[in-house]
């Protein structure tokens, strides 16, 4: 059997360590339990297990339409060794169980990225700010239902948490979801790529949601997580823009 690995590009050092996080007051990850995972938007989440080159990888993603899942690009494809193979989703997963099991058939990466990966590398600015990824299925990961999503910075930048989700495997065993919360909004970086220094992520977390409460018990995806660094403490996150709302409607809107 080959290794698991955990795909992550960082910003910065990713070194984890529960003493200096605790210190600094910045919020770690956390698994979220297997109740919460019956209920939206909890329920659209899911581990992407996936090939790339010799290994195979660990991310995270959301289902937006009825086939289709959104994650980063770097989960989908690599400068180095082309497009990711035999992408599983298992959605909703706790520990051994999981709402439903599937293999990806259609593969789509957000235009810039690989462009950018060549010019400036994968742990770039650029290639984050282009960091999105989509996976099409045969048959409806949710049985119909899906995330919805709104390419609106405000709700990054504003004084409401954003609630951050994937399924990490760099502290946690990969195998539950884990929510992290921003206590303070994201900042611009470049682009799209927005940042905050009141939260870290976890390998693994890649790809997995970042939701906003944009009305009442109204939950909207804004984001993608694409990067974390814990020394200096920061996260980094591909928002949803209008580009990004334009792939989404050109490729995943299935």
């Amino acid at each position: 059997m080959k290794k698991l690995h955990s795909i992550f590009s960082t910003l910065g050092a990713l070194v984890l360590a529960a003493a200096p996080l605790a210190a600094q007051g910045v919020s770690a990850p956390v698994p979220l339990g297997a109740g919460a995972l019956k209920k939206y938007p909890y329920s659209m989440a899911g581990q992407l297990i996936f090939s790339s080159g010799e290994y195979y990888y660990q991310g995270s993603g959301t289902v937006i339409y009825r086939r289709s899942v959104l994650t980063a690009a770097h989960n989908v494809w690599n400068p180095d060794t082309g497009w990711s193979t035999n992408i599983e989703f298992n959605r909703s997963r706790s520990g051994n169980s999981f709402a439903s099991h599937q293999f990806a058939t259609r593969l789509f990466v957000f235009g810039s990225y690989r462009s950018a990966t060549a010019l400036y590398g994968v742990d770039s600015t650029r290639a984050f700010a282009g960091d999105l990824g989509g996976l099409r299925f045969n048959a409806m990961p949710a049985g119909g239902a899906f995330a919805g999503w709104r390419a609106d910075s405000r709700f990054l930048t504003g004084a409401a948490p954003d609630i951050c989700l994937g399924y990490g495997a760099e502290v946690h065993s990969g195998n539950d979801l884990l929510v992290v919360e921003a206590s303070v909004g994201f900042h611009p970086i470049l682009g799209a790529l927005m940042e905050s220094n009141s939260l870290t992520f976890e390998a693994g977390m890649s790809g997995g949601p970042v939701f906003a409460e944009v009305a009442p018990d109204d939950f909207r995806i804004v984001g993608v997580v694409v990067a974390g660094s814990v020394d200096p403490p920061g996260a980094g996150i591909r928002a949803l823009d209008a580009t990004g709302a334009a792939f989404i409607g050109a490729y995943l809107r299935y």
